[in-house]
Parts: C-alpha cells; sequence; structure tokens
C-alpha cells in the first residue's frame, strides 16, 4: 500500500516514518506544495496531511489535487479542535480526519481499512464470503474487518450500473460505506464494545486480529441491500449482532475529541448523504443520497 504522509514538523514526520515503514510504502512531503508536485508524479491509494502547512496549506492542496482530477482519498490531520475545519474537508472528500495529538495504533487501524481494494472479487466468492442474493442487489457477507475495502469495491461495481452515477458519488458513497459497514462488522458481527476498541487502541494491539478473530468466533452476517433509481442510491445494511443506543453516541460538533473513537460513523456518514436512519434495535441502517447531478441542478 502506498501512502504520502505530509506534515512540516519534522518529528511527526520521522515517527510516522518509523511506525510505519515496515508495514507500508511511505513517501513523506514536508509543506504542501511538495506535495502536490509528488501526487503528479505518483500514483498513492492514500494520502494524510496536515492541515496547517507552508506554501499550500492542507486544504489549499486537496482542492488543487482535486482540480487536476486526482481522486485519491486522502485523511486529513489538525491541531485545531474546530470542527468546522473538518466539515469542510469531508466536503471536499475526505474519509476521516484526527486531532493532534493522535496515537499511531489508532491512525493504523484508519489506514488498514483501505487495503486489499484490488484483491480478485471472485475469490470472495469462492471462499464463500459474499453471496449474492440473484440481481435484486441483495447481498450477504460472512465478514472480515480486514477484507473491508474489497466488500465496498463489490458494492460500488453494483452502483456503477447507473448511467446517472458520477465520480463524486461514488467517492461520497464509498466514504459512507468505509464507515457503516466497519461499523456493522466491528461492533455488530465481531460484538466489540467501544470501551474494548479504545482500551485495545491505547494498547497499541492489533485492532484488526481481534475484530476478525471475534468475526470469527459469531459466525454471524452482515446482508447489504442497493436500490437505484432516476433521483439517488438507497442503501440498508444489517447485521446480525445485538445494535447499540444510536442515542447515546457523542456529538461530535459539541464534543470532537470525543468522537475519536466513538461515534465517528455516523458524523462521517451525514457528512455526504441526504438521510440516515437506525432501527430501533441499532443493528439496521438505511441511508439515502440524490445524485450529484440531480443536486446540483
Amino acid at each position: 500500500m502506498k501512502i504520502l504522509f505530509v506534515d512540516d514538523e519534522d518529528t511527526i514526520r520521522e515517527l510516522f516514518w518509523e511506525y510505519f515503514k515496515d508495514e507500508f510504502n511511505v513517501t513523506l512531503a514536508s509543506d504542501g506544495q511538495e506535495a502536490l508536485t509528488i501526487s503528479n508524479q505518483n500514483t498513492f491509494d492514500l494520502i494524510i496531511s496536515d492541515i496547517s502547512l507552508p506554501k499550500l496549506n492542507g486544504i489549499q492542496f486537496i482542492q488543487k489535487l482535486r482540480a487536476d482530477g486526482n481522486q485519491t482519498p486522502f485523511l486529513v490531520i489538525t491541531g485545531d479542535s474546530d470542527i468546522q475545519i473538518a466539515i469542510d474537508v469531508f466536503r471536499m472528500g475526505a474519509v476521516d480526519f484526527f486531532l493532534k495529538p493522535f496515537r499511531m495504533e489508532a491512525l493504523r487501524s484508519r489506514i488498514k481499512k483501505f487495503e486489499n481494494a484490488d484483491v480478485d472479487l471472485t475469490l470472495l466468492f469462492n471462499s464463500g464470503e459474499i453471496i449474492q442474493f440473484s440481481a435484486d442487489r441483495k447481498i450477504k457477507i460472512r465478514p472480515q474487518i480486514k477484507k473491508l475495502n474489497s466488500y465496498i469495491a463489490f458494492i460500488v461495481k453494483e452502483i456503477l450500473n447507473s448511467p446517472i452515477a458520477t465520480q463524486e458519488d461514488l467517492i461520497s458513497i464509498k466514504i459512507v460505506l468505509y464507515e457503516l459497514l466497519a461499523n456493522a462488522i466491528e461492533h455488530g458481527v465481531a460484538g466489540v464494545s467501544y470501551e474494548e476498541k479504545q482500551a485495545c487502541l491505547e494498547a497499541n494491539e492489533d485492532y484488526f486480529k481481534l475484530v476478525d478473530a471475534r468475526c470469527a468466533e459469531n459466525n454471524s452476517a452482515v446482508f447489504i441491500e442497493i436500490s437505484m433509481d432516476d433521483v439517488g442510491i438507497t442503501v440498508v445494511i444489517r447485521d446480525e449482532g445485538n445494535g447499540f443506543a444510536v442515542s447515546q453516541i457523542p456529538n461530535p460538533v459539541v464534543n470532537p475529541a470525543a468522537n475519536l473513537v466513538s461515534g465517528r460513523g455516523i458524523f462521517l456518514a451525514k457528512m455526504n448523504i441526504d438521510s440516515i436512519v437506525y432501527n430501533e434495535k441499532g443493528n439496521e441502517v438505511r441511508f439515502f443520497k440524490t445524485w450529484y447531478k440531480l443536486s446540483q441542478s
């Protein structure tokens, strides 16, 4: 996995390099202009950028990337607790944000979700991990969190069948799927509580190993249903877990720091779609997005 990491602080760049150099193909940049030059000359799977950068700040860097047609997913890092900054970059297609200081293991858990995007999808069928129920876009998954990107690639292939879907639609839908499908796997099928997740990350343990071990033990499934028309797309995600109390998730607008572990998925999803509704139990979520072309007309 190729990652571009952009930060003007030497210590943070060095720490990121030491932590991830053996696991990922890491390229470093110290300012926005250098990052833009590198991005135009290379292809990356993920870009992680600080907002406060010299020459070009993080937002300007992202804007220029998008203007050049570069749709690489990116995470943003900021020392400013102002949630409005995060909201602005979400609207530009960011997949997550981190407030300084942050734990490298927490960052690692986000990065890992972007791996395995190019896995042969036929292998997922042959292994029984994905079962598609006929042509009505109903899908059953026996999940592993480390294959999240493969599941999303499969779902996106279905969405590409719509002649109305644009690149902007796919970016928004991918962001929502990363969050809500991950929640269904982590907290639904695996049954990992937010407290367990936080403890695991704080101990710098392998969180993905914990989740996939629980998934194997519980042998539960995630069900996905996709419906599309000329107006937009509706996706329903249901897991066989015990659900959770949606009302107890902290509001990131009120307290951004409270969402560093819990509740980020719902917040990120709301920034990219028109509506999101959970059932009473909390193990099924339905979201709707108007096609980008219609929303701009």
